[in-house]
């Protein structure tokens, strides 16, 4: 039982290539690992995984040190707050949640006196929800202009959640169109376990997934 997730990742990394195939595109994998031990991203890492998502930080900060792995590439997707940037920007390669330009400014001057270019995506809130991070489509413009003029942060993508309860297939449409239009942008994230092929269909290149692999949290 405990190698289900084993054989999980297996299948969805053949599922991906399928959709690399037929659409002669890559497409990356973030293993979402939050709450999950230590030992499992081993495991993964050892089958050629290298991609690691993380919402806690203070967890976060203690898997990374435990695996002291420099080929393992962290992802931060959680909720950003100003008084822990300097930790997450010194643990992170990639932060997928940035939706102010507070935030952006703090995470470029911390980076500049770490002398490192974090990757960025900028989140957007699709469907407008009030319970839910991210810029609103109207703003994305004003945001990008400022992080792209950022010196020691790379806008590689946007990023986006979509409402749980109703079709992500419009919500994921609108963020393909954003993402077309955008010359600038190399990374559309978006799809996690319940909807990564409508991500996929609609020029998803980086997933986010978790329960698939490791199965319901408790």
């Amino acid at each position: 039982m405990l190698l289900n997730y084993i054989n999980n990742y297996k299948d969805i990394i053949e599922t991906i290539n399928k959709y690399k195939i037929i659409n002669n595109r890559d497409i990356r994998l973030i293993v979402v690992s939050k709450t999950q031990d230590y030992k499992k991203v081993i495991e993964l890492e050892k089958l050629g995984q290298r991609d690691f998502g993380e919402n806690y930080l203070a967890e976060a900060i203690e898997k990374i040190n435990q695996i002291d792995n420099p080929n393992i590439i962290w992802h931060y997707i959680g909720t950003i707050q100003s008084n822990k940037i300097k930790s997450l920007s010194e643990n992170f390669s990639w932060i997928h949640t940035v939706a102010s330009e507070k935030h952006a400014q703090k995470i470029n001057d911390v980076c500049k006196n770490l002398n490192k270019v974090m990757n960025v995506c900028i989140q957007i809130n699709i469907d407008n929800e009030d319970t839910k991070g991210g810029v609103s489509v109207d703003d994305y413009d004003a945001l990008s202009l400022i992080v792209r003029n950022m010196k020691n942060m790379k806008l590689k993508g946007i990023m986006t959640i979509p409402k749980v309860n109703q079709s992500c297939i419009e919500s994921f449409a609108k963020m393909r169109e954003i993402y077309n239009r955008c010359d600038y942008l190399d990374t559309l994230s978006m799809g996690m376990s319940k909807d990564y092929i409508s991500a996929i269909e609609n020029n998803a290149n980086m997933l986010r997934i978790g329960q698939q692999i490791f199965g319901e949290r408790k």
